[in-house]
């Protein structure tokens, strides 16, 4: 079992370093078990040398929260306001010398949006469902690729919402539209120049 992490103050260092961990390990001649790398700065050398450059990122959060609103008629527990229960996306790519290119699917469950509470004595009285607005679930998939011309200036091409995913927004259930967003597809491409 192999847990190798980057320090963040060799970072330069670090293409290096996997390289030699991985001609390492590859000398043991076992079976071994490489854990992914935390989040630190450099841990796209040690996720993508061994693959030449292709990756895959998943990564999915899982919440459970409520929030108890004090009613006429009791208590009433609602979801915790913007916060989806399930987010996840899957990334798939290639980033290699002067090329990095990525395909991305971003999903999100519904989530509470709006809670009519702008007048406490209305929400005491009148909270229920029916004017708890909910935004429905989303899936979006953008692609992005970049090349490096030199260490100053590289061209950059973007597709946000390639499967047209539009947007939509109900009260209590999904038959009571409240509003509905068409985003299309939209494109750029451009140059960044750092100096």
């Amino acid at each position: 079992l192999v847990s190798f992490h980057p320090v963040t103050t060799e970072y330069k260092d670090l293409r290096e370093l996997t390289r030699n961990l991985l001609h390492a390990l590859s000398l043991l001649k076992m079976k071994v078990i490489m854990l992914w790398p935390n989040a630190d700065a450099g841990n796209e050398f040690i996720s993508k040398e061994p693959f030449d450059g292709l990756f895959v990122s998943v990564n999915l959060t899982k919440v459970d929260a409520e929030s108890d609103i004090p009613s006429d008629n009791g208590v009433f527990t609602v979801p915790f306001r913007k916060l989806a229960d399930n987010t996840s996306n899957i990334s798939i790519g290639y980033d290699k010398g002067k090329l990095d290119m990525r395909l991305s699917l971003a999903q999100r469950s519904d989530y509470l949006d709006y809670l009519a509470d702008d007048d406490i004595e209305t929400t005491v009285e009148d909270l229920n469902y029916d004017n708890i607005r909910f935004t429905d679930d989303h899936s979006q998939i953008d692609f992005t690729a970049k090349y490096y011309l030199n260490d100053n200036l590289t061209l950059k091409f973007v597709l946000i919402n390639i499967n047209d995913e539009p947007e939509f927004y109900y009260w209590g259930n999904t038959s009571r539209l409240s509003q509905y967003d068409e985003y299309g597809t939209s494109a750029t491409i451009g140059f960044t120049y750092t100096y």
